[in-house]
């Protein structure tokens, strides 16, 4: 515990050290809940879109297929709650040591636990758009007018299908990326919570930064350039910095 509690005092040297420290998030963030979640009773591993299918040609195709396939994977995602990650993250862009956050979780769990400066650079489910006349609706809105029988959100405007608003893989990434690199190279800091980073191209961000922080379970290849590397989970990480933080303050 020791060793962690020096670690995380270097990680909050850094963070109010810095003029503009931004944030990348990853899958890491998330999967404490994702396991605990499929060891509850009655929870199985969710029939999931093959990420070969997950194309945008495959939803046009056949959007129902598509759904059918992804439906309990969202559905699944959308009852997650923002955990210490989430709330530590949109508690330090409060106070001014966070000022942005680049994810590429889909999940849009940030934006839920009250950051504002999200850059979700693989899209969000936390809404759905028409192709067709451009509505965009939120999923609470799709999941609610679903039904019974088969899900197949429809545009309530001119009936056409609606499409989750991520990236799929045959897509160009969305603004919010060259916004991310733009973020990437203000920032004086950048702290990697919860991702390897072996996903391209959000995997060259940490090269446009000089000074990295990394948070994550298992070693990265930034470690060895990161001015402080914390292998834990990133849930504990972030509710032992937001202790030390709030200490230096009492």
């Amino acid at each position: 515990m020791e060793k962690l509690h020096e670690k995380v005092k270097k990680v909050a040297d850094l963070l109010t050290e810095s003029n503009h420290t931004v944030v990348f998030t990853g899958a890491g963030v998330s999967t404490e809940d994702y396991k605990q979640n499929l060891s509850r009773p009655g929870n199985g591993l969710p029939v999931m879109v093959a990420p070969a299918d997950f194309t945008i040609q495959r939803f046009k195709d056949d959007p129902q297929g598509f759904y059918e396939e992804g439906e309990p994977y969202f559905s699944m995602i959308y009852r997650f709650e923002p955990n210490e990650v989430h709330t530590t993250l949109a508690e330090l862009e409060k106070r001014g040591l966070v000022k942005a956050i680049i994810t590429d979780n889909i999940d849009g769990l940030h934006k839920k636990a009250g950051s504002k400066q999200v850059l979700e650079i693989r899209g969000t489910l936390r809404s759905a758009s028409c192709a067709q006349c451009k509505r965009q609706v939120a999923i609470d809105d799709v999941l609610s007018s679903a039904g019974e029988g088969k899900f197949l959100p429809l545009c309530p405007d001119c009936g056409e299908p609606l499409r989750p608003d991520v990236v799929f893989s045959d897509e160009p990434l969305p603004p919010d990326f060259y916004t991310a690199k733009d973020e990437a190279k203000k920032a004086d800091l950048m702290v990697i919570i919860g991702s390897s980073m072996e996903a391209s191209p959000e995997n060259q961000l940490p090269d446009e930064c000089e000074n990295l922080v990394v948070i994550n379970q298992s070693p990265t290849v930034y470690d060895q350039r990161a001015k402080a590397v914390v292998n834990d989970s990133p849930k504990k990480v972030m509710k032992h910095l937001l202790e030390e933080l709030n200490n230096r303050n009492s």
